[in-house]
């Protein structure tokens, strides 16, 4: 069954509301697609009207916030991050069809389970590695971002 989770977008001081779909039986979490774009809303009742059309409840959990610059670190490496701002960008990338293109292969792979694990020296032992390819997923997914309604 899927269920539908609100999600922050923030992006160059704009925030967004978007919809985020965990299905435990594909085992992928993905954004809310409609005619093959991410629907951004200014509001969360466009969210919620945009969840009804699509059948699917919008549950009253807290929304994620996910930053999609990180402060600079995607483009310029510094300041560095949280590590659990990090875990939740690339959770938010990993599984979708356009920006988790960016994330594989086998050393990211890597990184990403020792980001979860929460590594010593994660950012000495990684971050060259995964900053330019999690900087490419965000440049994708901005690409099947519509414009907020």
């Amino acid at each position: 069954m899927a269920d539908l989770y609100e999600v922050l977008l923030v992006d160059r001081g704009q925030r967004w509301h978007a919809g985020f779909v965990v299905d435990d039986e594909t085992e992928t979490d993905v954004l809310l697609r409609a005619g093959g774009r991410v629907p951004l809303f200014g509001s969360r009742a466009g969210l919620e009207h945009q969840a009804q059309e699509s059948r699917l409840e919008l549950l009253d959990d807290l929304p994620d916030e996910i930053d999609l610059e990180l402060g600079g670190w995607l483009s310029g490496g510094a300041p560095v991050p949280s590590l659990a701002e990090v875990s939740e960008l690339w959770h938010l990338l990993v599984d979708d069809p356009v920006a988790g293109r960016a994330l594989s292969g086998e050393r990211l792979d890597e990184a990403y389970d020792d980001l979860v694990e929460e590594a010593p020296d994660w950012f000495a032992t990684h971050a060259a590695a995964a900053r330019p390819a999690l900087a490419d997923a965000v440049q994708r997914l901005r690409g099947v971002l519509a414009r907020p309604s």
